[in-house]
Order: structure tokens, then sequence, then C-alpha cells
């Protein structure tokens, strides 16, 4: 029998975050999911890492291919699932223990075909709580009329998904506001919720300042309603864990 929930969670040097995160979907109340990790040749402990969940985490894969973006690891990653919906998770967030449990509750009751929630800082960053706090009411007044969804979690029906041919692979930042977009135009139920709790990082606030974060975000946000989807590179952008680790020494 399929799973209702296929979650797919691209990976690069993440040998910190990503345990946690799969430690929280083992202690899942709902236990109806497979997981699909895609890591991108991590050069750290990554990989060893997560084969420990490997017998914790009922249909648990671990997957090395090295994708050029985190739309190729992610559209990879759905040609591996059963599920009827799909749950896209950065490698760095967390989640509560009753997360999918509320997740399938919310897409039962309301006949969602795609959904996300607010995004909750790890720590206790005053800049990460600010910036987030600005993304989740912009999602929450806009999800009727210019909906988006934000990367570290998007949940979408899996034939859906398919039909809109996936997340655009040529798009180089902002491939998640782009599938919500797609998905808006074709008439699909969407809702953006305050619960179940996502707990995500704000090492890219502290890494880069609260200034120059908002900077690109509003930046790309801008972009997108103007032109479109942002095809070229409009400011430096790195992703993968290995960013945050250049300047600590060990």
């Amino acid at each position: 029998m399929s799973p209702f929930f296929s979650i797919i969670i691209p990976s690069l040097n993440e040998e910190i975050n990503l345990p946690i995160l799969l430690q929280a979907i083992n202690n899942q109340t709902e236990k109806d999911f497979e997981v699909i990790v895609i890591d991108s040749k991590s050069t750290d402990n990554t990989k060893k890492e997560a084969e420990k969940f490997i017998g914790k985490i009922p249909n648990f894969k671990f997957i090395v291919r090295k994708c050029r973006n985190v739309s190729v690891g992610r559209n990879y990653g759905v040609l591996q699932t059963k599920g009827s919906f799909l749950v896209f998770f950065d490698a760095d967030v967390e989640i509560e223990k009753n997360f999918l449990k509320e997740i399938k509750e919310k897409i039962v009751r309301y006949s969602l075909d795609a959904t996300t929630v607010w995004n909750r800082p790890k720590t206790k960053s005053l800049a990460g709580k600010i910036a987030l706090t600005l993304a989740n009411l912009g999602m929450s007044l806009f999800q009727r009329i210019k909906p988006g969804a934000n990367g570290p979690c998007i949940i979408i029906k899996k034939d859906l998904f398919n039909k809109l041919k996936g997340f655009d692979e040529e798009i180089v930042f902002g491939e998640d506001f782009d599938l919500i977009q797609r998905a808006y135009q074709l008439k699909a139920k969407f809702r953006v919720f305050l619960r179940p709790i996502l707990y995500v990082s704000t090492r890219r606030f502290e890494k880069e300042g609260f200034l120059m974060t908002v900077y690109k975000s509003g930046k790309a946000l801008l972009y997108q309603l103007v032109f479109g989807p942002i095809r070229k590179p409009i400011f430096e952008y790195e992703m993968g864990g290995q960013y945050y680790k250049k300047n600590i020494k060990y």
C-alpha cells in the first residue's frame, strides 16, 4: 500500500542539521510516510549520519546524486516516491511530533491541493524573528491573491506536481514561489497555516546580517512580481551547509 506522504529532503554538507530533522520525522505520531534524501555528494559526514536512521525510519532512502541546484534534487527525489502528497523540507528545519498528523487533517478537512505553514526561528535571534514574521505575514495576506510558499516546507499533491512538471530547474532563486504560482493558475486549492509548528534555521541571517538578508529577499520578491521567474543570478546565494562553516575554526 502506498504511503500518504512522501518526504523529499535535498542535502549538501548537512551533517549537523539533517540528523535533527530525521529524528523529528522518526518521532512523528503519523507514520504513513516514506523519506527520500537526495544528497548532492556531500564532502562531510552527512551520509554517515543519515545512514544511522536506516532501520529506524521505515521506507527510508539515502540517494547520492550530484545536482546542479535544489530543484533538480527535488525533482529527482519525486521520481523515487510512491506517496499521494509530497512534502519538501530543507535539511535544516525541524518539526513538532504532530506535524504530519495535523497537516493530513487539514488536507482532508479543506480538500487541499497544496499548503505550507509559518516559519518559526530555531534560535532566539531577534533579526530572524523579525524577518520570518514579515515573511509569514506576507504569505498569509497574499495567499488568495498572489500565493507563495517558502522552500523550507512545501506540501503538494503528487498528481498536481506532475501536472506542473515539477520545479522549474532553470530558475536560480524563487523556484518555490514559482511552483505555487503555477499551481494557483490551475485553480489549485492552497492555504497557509500558522500551525503545526515548523522551526527553520536563521543561520543565513546570522551569516550575512539582517539587512543583507532582507535586501536579497525583497529584491527577489520584487523581481518576480515585475519580471517573473529569476533565471539569471541577481545576487550571490550559495547553498549547502559548508557555506556556514567557512569562518568557523575548529
